[in-house]
């Protein structure tokens, strides 16, 4: 391959040192007629992806993992804080104010489990760095007042009692609190995590990284403070660049802003896997209900097992294949035999195969059960696995969802995100854990191998065994409604 035929940066080869960047590797990407470029800065460690292309739509963002060590949502927090107002643009709201008058496709900023991202999308060369300086001054310079840390994270306000009483009132108020309280109502936030915090006990996940009501009031404005100072820094920073604009000039521009300020640290943000366990396990887990709802069928049950390590790109897609082959549509065995048992009414929340955290899970349960059903639940999805374990997979399914998988890795759209963002999320996750992003986005390669190992003998049935049957790392979760909880998301103090 000679690189000669990426046009946007012809004079750029493996080795080179460009604003202290060491370019690492050159890939081409031929499933989507583009370049991968992987660089890393050589003073701080920042890592910067770039894929080149003849899209006009250019993206950037910068990313941080940010792994929370409590339930206080100080990341959560953290990222609405940033966005009010920082060094360059001492505004209250810089991205809002850059809506109205930029040409942006795309604007928004999102916190996941153990990492906070800055998208943006837009067609106009002028406009993309403009947003981008508006972006890097906001995460990296932002002016983090007391103030910002009150009205997003939590306060304590002032309300009149009961009519005619002369008592008053402190209730916790906040952006994120509000939004927090609003979440953990939900049975949906709840099971999700309550999954999360059954699997991983002994890591980041088992934390709330949205913030926990009851938690989040105990986060100090000098914590945010350093937990910027450690999770915000280029050593701890993860940069993207897509389109067709040179990366030389996204280089210098990275450079002038910010690298010329920092020296390396070590943020410490690895997070190691998670220590399997030699036995399932079972778990309850309880969800505020209105106390003049009837509690009796409102249960979800869900059988979860923790998987491969995001890093292996061929065992995630097996998963992922898996995902759909177990329950992908209305035929699939597990969700046919889930459904038709009658027990409850649709496939619980957080169903399905989840490939985002440092080691990825399988879910797959009812809601609208009884508790009492909990045994009964595993036993259908238990015995499905071994019956497809035993007499094998119906080879059109395999071949059904290894056809929809490569349909939809291969479709350029912008639904729901620009093309340039949904490459990014697609090896995102893997990437801030040391993952391999050529290796996720040849897909082509991992695709053949697959076909050869199932032309073999019974590969998707030996993947049961390994991931489910044999695997120990398993929990039987109940997710129970409590009336009593309604009342106690509501903190407030009688004066």
């Amino acid at each position: 391959m000679s690189i000669l035929l990426d046009h946007n940066n012809s004079d750029i080869k493996e080795g080179d040192r460009i604003f202290d960047y060491s370019i690492r590797q050159i890939a081409e990407l031929k499933e989507i007629n583009a370049f991968l470029y992987l660089l890393e800065h050589t003073l701080t460690g920042a890592r910067h992806t770039h894929i080149s292309n003849k899209d006009k739509e250019n993206t950037f963002s910068v990313a941080f993992k940010t792994v929370p060590s409590d339930s206080t949502g100080v990341a959560h927090i953290l990222e609405h804080t940033v966005l009010c107002g920082s060094d360059k643009f001492p505004v209250r709201d810089p991205f809002f104010s850059m809506l109205k008058r930029s040409l942006s496709t795309f604007m928004n900023a999102f916190t996941s489990s153990d990492w906070t991202m800055y998208p943006f999308s837009t067609q106009n060369r002028t406009d993309f760095y403009n947003l981008m300086d508006v972006y890097l001054d906001a995460v990296f310079y932002p002016n983090l007042e007391e103030l910002s840390f009150k009205q997003e994270g939590h306060r304590m306000e002032i309300e009149d009692g009961p009519k005619g009483s002369d008592l008053v009132k402190l209730v916790y108020k906040g952006v994120v609190y509000n939004e927090m309280k609003g979440a953990m109502s939900s049975p949906n936030q709840v099971m999700i995590r309550s999954i999360l915090n059954a699997l991983y006990p002994e890591t980041t996940y088992s934390y709330n990284s949205g913030g926990d009501p009851a938690v989040i009031p105990e986060l100090t404005y000098g914590q945010l403070k350093a937990f910027h100072r450690r999770h915000y820094h280029p050593s701890n920073a993860f940069f993207y660049t897509y389109g067709d604009l040179p990366l030389k000039d996204h280089l210098k521009f990275i450079n002038e802003k910010i690298f010329k300020q920092f020296e390396s640290i070590d943020p410490k943000t690895d997070v190691p896997s998670q220590p399997r366990w030699s036995t399932p396990r079972k778990k309850t887990y309880f969800y505020p209900l209105d106390k003049n709802e009837d509690p009796s069928k409102k249960c979800q049950v869900c059988v979860a097992w923790l998987t491969a390590d995001i890093k292996d790109p061929f065992e995630v897609l097996i998963l992922t294949l898996l995902g759909q082959i177990l329950l992908g549509n209305s035929g699939s065995p597990l969700r046919k035999a889930l459904i038709d048992s009658n027990l409850g009414t649709a496939l619980c929340d957080g169903t399905g195969f989840d490939m985002n955290n440092r080691d990825t899970m399988f879910v797959c349960g009812l809601k609208d059960v009884r508790e009492s059903d909990a045994d009964k639940i595993e036993t259908i999805v238990l015995d499905v696995l071994e019956d497809l374990s035993k007499n094998g997979i119906d080879k059109k399914m395999i071949e059904s969802a290894i056809h929809q998988l490569e349909f939809h890795r291969k479709e350029v759209t912008n639904t729901p995100y620009p093309y340039g963002i949904k490459l990014l999320l697609t090896f995102a996750g893997s990437w801030f854990h040391g993952g391999d992003p050529v290796r996720i986005l040849q897909f082509d390669t991992d695709i053949q191998r697959l076909r050869n190992e199932i032309s073999k003998g019974p590969f998707f049935e030996n993947r049961i065994n390994k991931y489910f049957l044999d695997n120990t790392h398993r929990v039987l979760l109940s997710l129970v409604p409590d009336p009593m909880l309604q009342a106690n998301l509501v903190v407030c103090l009688w004066q």
